[in-house]
C-alpha cells in the first residue's frame, strides 16, 4: 500500500507541475484573490506581495484535487463537519481501538439534514477511511419530533476529543429543535468500541434574535480538570466555555472578534481549535466569509490564542489559507468545518482534513498539508496601517 507521505508528494508534484498563479496587488487591500491561470485549477497557493516574501516561510496549502472516500450508513458517501485525531501525533499511541485515526462526521446528502447524525469512521494511514468494527453509525438518530417527516430537528456539527485518564473517546454533538432548543450531547467510547448512552451537556433555549446560536462545538481538555469548549453564535461573536469534567459546562462568555474588522470584516461560521504546546498557544481554524457576501463565500481562515489566555484570539495573516477549488472541481462551491493535526518539525506542518461542497451541492471531504505562513504582529500591524 501507497504510504501516505509517498502519495501526498506524488499528487501535490502531479497537480502542481500543470498550474502557476499571479501575483496579487496593494490595491486589492492586501486580500489575497487567487487568480489561476487554467479554469482547471485545484491549487490554493499562499502568495504574498514581495515585500512580505522575506518574512513568510511556508509551503502552500493545495485543494485536494480529489476527495477522500467516506462510507456512510445513508450510503450516499457524502459526508462534512469532520473530527479527527491522530492517536500516534497527538497522544504517542501507536493505535486506540485498533486503529491510529479516527474521525466523526456527518452524512449531509444534497444539504439533507434528516440523515445529519454523528457517526464513526477509522483508519491506519489517515486517507482510506471505514466504519469501526463493532460500532453501528449512526451513533445518534435523528430527533423526532411531532410530525417528524415535516418537522425541522436535526443533529450536526459532531467533535472528538480523547480524554487518556478514562481511556476513553468523547464524541460531542449538537442537536436543534425547530424554533425550541438547541442542545449539546456527549457519548463516551471505550477502546473495545462499546459506547455509553448519550449524556446532555447543556441546552440552549432558541432565541437567535437576542443571543445567537450554538454552533459548531470544539473542546480542548487541558487536563483532568480544565476542559475548553467554544462555539460561534452565527453572527460575529465566539464563545468560551468551561468544564471540570467535560460534561457540566459554564455559560458561555464572548471570546475577542479579530474577524470584525479582519480584511473588512468577517462572519465565523464553523469552528476547530486544537493547542500548539511547542508555541503555547491555541490554534484555531474557521470557516468564515466576507460580512458583505453570504455562506456562499465561505473560506478557511487562521486564528490563534495564547494558552494562558484563551478567549484573546487574533488573527495574524494576511488572507485566507484555503477557498473553493476551481471549476469542475469536487470544492468548488465553498469550503466548510475542516480539522487538523499538528506535526512537529523543523516548521510545525499542518494537516487539514476540510469538508466542502461543489456547485451541484455534492458534500465531500478532502486531504491537504502545510504550513502556516508566520509573521511577526507588530510587522503585520504596521503594514495594515499603510493601506487602510
Amino acid at each position: 500500500m501507497t504510504t501516505r507521505r509517498i502519495f501526498l508528494k506524488t499528487l501535490f508534484g502531479t497537480v502542481a507541475s500543470l498550474y502557476c498563479f499571479k501575483l496579487f496587488s496593494l490595491e486589492n487591500n492586501a486580500k489575497r484573490v487567487l487568480k489561476p491561470l487554467s479554469a482547471a485549477s485545484a491549487i490554493a497557493d499562499e502568495v504574498q506581495p514581495d515585500h512580505l516574501s522575506h518574512l513568510i516561510s511556508n509551503k502552500p496549502f493545495i485543494n485536494a484535487f480529489n476527495h477522500i472516500v467516506t462510507p456512510t450508513y445513508d450510503r450516499s458517501g457524502q459526508a462534512v463537519h469532520p473530527s479527527v485525531i491522530d492517536f500516534k501525533t497527538e497522544y504517542g499511541i501507536e493505535t486506540w481501538g485498533e486503529f491510529r485515526y479516527w474521525m466523526a462526521i456527518t452524512p449531509y446528502p444534497n444539504f439533507n439534514s434528516t440523515v445529519e447524525n454523528p457517526s464513526i469512521l477509522v483508519s491506519k494511514d489517515g486517507l482510506n477511511w471505514i466504519n469501526p468494527p463493532g460500532i453501528k453509525n449512526p451513533l445518534a438518530p435523528r430527533p423526532l419530533g411531532v410530525l417528524s417527516f415535516l418537522s425541522r430537528n436535526y443533529n450536526s456539527d459532531p467533535e472528538l476529543v480523547y480524554d487518556p485518564d478514562q481511556n476513553k473517546l468523547i464524541l460531542y454533538w449538537r442537536e436543534y429543535s425547530d424554533g425550541a432548543f438547541e442542545k449539546i450531547w456527549a457519548i463516551k467510547i471505550s477502546s473495545n468500541h462499546k459506547q455509553s448512552t448519550k449524556i446532555l451537556c447543556f441546552e440552549k433555549t432558541w432565541d437567535y434574535k437576542k443571543t445567537g446560536l450554538v454552533l459548531s462545538p470544539t473542546v480542548w481538555r487541558k487536563n483532568a480538570k480544565e476542559w475548553y469548549l467554544w462555539t460561534t453564535d452565527g453572527k460575529s461573536t465566539m464563545h468560551l466555555q468551561t468544564s471540570t469534567d467535560g460534561l457540566t459546562w459554564s455559560t458561555g462568555q464572548p471570546c475577542s472578534a479579530p474577524w470584525v474588522t479582519w480584511n473588512g470584516g468577517y462572519i465565523p461560521w464553523h469552528v476547530v481549535a486544537k493547542p500548539n504546546h511547542i508555541e503555547q498557544r491555541i490554534d484555531f481554524l474557521i470557516a468564515g466569509w466576507p460580512i458583505n457576501g453570504t455562506i456562499n463565500d465561505c473560506q478557511l481562515l487562521y486564528a490563534t490564542a495564547p494558552i494562558s489566555q484563551p478567549k484573546e484570539l487574533s488573527m495574524p495573516l494576511l488572507g485566507s489559507l484555503l477557498g473553493p477549488g476551481a471549476i469542475g472541481q469536487w470544492d468548488n462551491g465553498y469550503i466548510y468545518r475542516s480539522s487538523f493535526v499538528l506535526e512537529p518539525g523543523d516548521a510545525t506542518k499542518f494537516r487539514i482534513w476540510y469538508s466542502a461542497c461543489s456547485k451541484k451541492k455534492a458534500w465531500y471531504i478532502g486531504y491537504t498539508e502545510g504550513a502556516i505562513p508566520t509573521i511577526p504582529l507588530n510587522t503585520l500591524q504596521t503594514y495594515r496601517n499603510t493601506i487602510y
